[in-house]
């Protein structure tokens, strides 16, 4: 079987692969380490990224039901200073072919231009 050129282009950067994670679905890429192959992936999107760290919701934080579930974690992240220097090395060291997308938050649109200003420059 000949294998097909799945490439795509998406914001100006080419992906291997159309396939990306849901954001949040992998937090940062370690909880998969050794489950998923991570590099095959057209892109990893991170949990969210928001300026402060944030310890999201209360318990309960998910519900199930007949028809799925619910979940409310309220943006738990430990804040882009973090993520900058601890997640995203360690993520781009594994990564080399897939791309990583980073989710970020805010409440303001200050907040927002500041998240991505600390991650200005990070590869990926």
């Amino acid at each position: 079987m000949r294998s097909q050129d799945l490439s795509r282009e998406l914001f100006g950067k080419r992906f291997q692969n159309p396939i990306l994670l849901a954001a949040g679905t992998a937090g940062f890429g370690k909880e998969l380490e050794g489950v998923l192959d991570l590099e095959r992936l057209g892109g990893f999107v991170t949990k969210a990224v928001s300026r402060e760290p944030r310890t999201g919701n209360a318990s309960p934080r998910a519900a199930e039901f007949p028809g799925g579930m619910l979940n409310s974690i309220g943006l738990a992240n430990p804040g882009v200073i973090r993520v900058r220097d601890e997640y995203l090395p360690w993520l781009s060291s594994r990564l080399t072919r897939a791309r990583v997308l980073v989710n970020v938050v805010g409440f303001t649109a200050e907040e927002y231009g500041e998240v991505v200003g600390e991650l200005d420059g990070c590869p990926g």
